[in-house]
This record gives structure tokens, sequence and C-alpha cells, in this order.
């Protein structure tokens, strides 16, 4: 099997090729959202307790929360971790070589990185498996012009090409979390779906900065106060101030790693009256103050 491992700030791309007698042993990372798109032949995926799928030509497997998987060709074949194979010397010149020839699979395998100190509602409502099959792209032409792109891109390898890699994994992911909250999604999933709580989340979202009460929100979804604010508990999975804060600290860790703007400006961007109230709360749910989050973000986004 080969793999060309291109490792990115926030992401990777790999391209395994997949001989026979090959299984490789991927550890879990709860920050990795993996992906897995086969562009020839076929191979099984294993992802934790669920059963396991054969990936085909044109097929896309998503990983979300990063649990342990396995990719074979042979499913007796003992796997061997990806670890221990980089460890054994089998990466020579940015190729991971291993199986025996004839190849039976050739893949684009990568995963996209979030920050696990933000948990959030989307991530816990997603199915520990997403297998985007051939049959099922096809009245899905976002998804299929965007596996298109991946397969070129990867081939290509050229300048830029891993970040354009990362936004399309990216773009897959939103419109697979869609077309889940149109079929059978459940909780978050299905507040996506819901035409009244979706119009108070993209509120938040668009303003966080907005001092947002729980009527103010009831009135976005059409609803009364009472009614909103059981029906957004039960399906996002907590209450409408508790994920008001979270959207707000998440943008707020994100300004204060992605920007040089003034804790005054991102305190007042991020609906809070003050700099003290600002980095009150925010100590209180990480742990930290602001600016120490600021001068060592790695510290705090790795746990």
């Amino acid at each position: 099997m080969c793999f060309r491992l291109c490792v990115l700030d926030r992401s990777s791309i790999s391209a395994p090729n997949l001989g026979g007698g090959a299984a490789v042993h991927v550890p879990e990372e709860r920050r990795h959202i993996r992906f897995h798109l086969a562009l020839a032949g076929a191979c099984r995926l294993s992802v934790g307790a669920s059963a396991a799928i054969e990936l085909a030509q044109g097929e896309l497997a998503l990983v979300p929360n990063g649990a342990a998987q396995i990719l074979a060709t042979d499913p007796s074949a003992q796997p061997i971790s990806l670890a221990d194979l980089i460890a054994g010397g089998a990466l020579r010149g940015g190729v991971l070589a291993g199986g025996e020839r004839p190849l039976r699979a050739v893949l684009v395998c990568g995963f996209l990185a979030f920050d696990e100190a933000m948990p959030h509602p989307l991530m816990a409502s997603l199915p520990a498996l997403i297998h985007l099959r051939a049959a099922d792209l096809g009245a899905e032409p976002w998804i299929t012009a965007a596996l298109r792109l991946i397969e070129l891109e990867a081939s290509l390898s050229g300048p830029g090409a891993h970040a354009i890699l990362a936004r399309l994994v990216e773009i897959i992911l939103v419109q697979a979390t869609r077309r889940l909250s149109a079929t059978n999604g459940h909780g978050f999933l299905r507040a996506l779906g819901d035409p009244r709580l979706s119009a108070a989340l993209r509120a938040v979202h668009q303003d966080p900065a907005h001092p947002w009460r729980v009527g103010d929100l009831a009135r976005a979804a059409g609803m009364s106060r009472t009614r909103f604010a059981a029906r957004f508990a039960v399906e996002v999975g907590i209450p409408p101030m508790d994920y008001v804060t979270g959207w707000r600290l998440t943008k707020a860790r994100r300004l204060l790693v992605d920007t040089g703007l003034g804790m005054a400006e991102i305190a007042e961007r991020c609906g809070y009256a003050s700099v003290p109230s600002f980095s009150r709360r925010f100590k209180e749910r990480f742990g930290i103050g602001p600016g120490a989050f600021r001068r060592s973000p790695d510290d705090f986004t790795e746990r």
C-alpha cells in the first residue's frame, strides 16, 4: 500500500494505494473529522463497533468524531498501525509503501482538525460513520462536483492544492449534514431542518453581539417563549442562552487566534459589555484568560 502524506496546519490529505493483504489501523483522534474517497477499486472500512462497509469506486466515507478505524483490502489480514508503518521506515520520499501487488484500491484520505475545547451539538448529532454511495450521489450535484474536484486536485498536487482540498472537504461535510438533516436527522440535525429553530440559530450566528434574550429568539422563530425554549432544549440539547454563550465564545477564540483585534473590540463583537465581563466568562469556560490563550493558543486547543 502507498500513502502520499502531506501534513497541513489544520488538516491533512493523503493518497493511499492499497495492495492485496493490506490492513491499516488508524488510531482514535477525537479532534479529527476523517474522510476516505475511493478513486478506484474497493476496500473495507471498519469504524469502532459499527458494522464494516465496502467502500467502492466513487464512494465517500466520513468519520466525524475521529473514532479508530481500519482500512483493509483483506478482512483476514492483521492490521498494522499507521504509526508503526511510518516508524518502521516505510515512509520514503513522501510515499508509505507496503502490501502486495496488484493494487486493490486507490483512495484519497485525510482529516480536518477542530477545536475540541468548544464542543458543538452538531458533532454529537452526527452518526459515527457517514457512507455516501455512488447511487446516492446522483441527486446531490454539489457533492458530486466537490468529489470530482478533490480527485483532480489530488492528482495535480499543484500550488495551493492542499488548501483547496481542505475547503472541498468542508463543503462535502456541510452538504452531507444538510442531506442528513433533510432525511433522517436527529437532535441538532433536526433543528437545522426545522424552519423555526433554524431561523433562531441563524439570527445568533449572524449577530452574536446582539443582546439576545430567549424572547428575542422566540420572536425570530415565530413561536411563544415557553414553546420555543422547550423545543430548542430538546432538539439542540442545551438551553437557548447556553447555545448563545457557546457561539460567542467560539467566535472569541477564533478572533483571538486569527486577528490582532484588541480585547475591547473582541468583547464587543462577541456580545460582552466590557472586557472584564468577557474575560470572566472566558476563564470560567476554559480555565484561562483570553490574553493567555492568545499568547499560546496551541496549548489549549489540543486538549
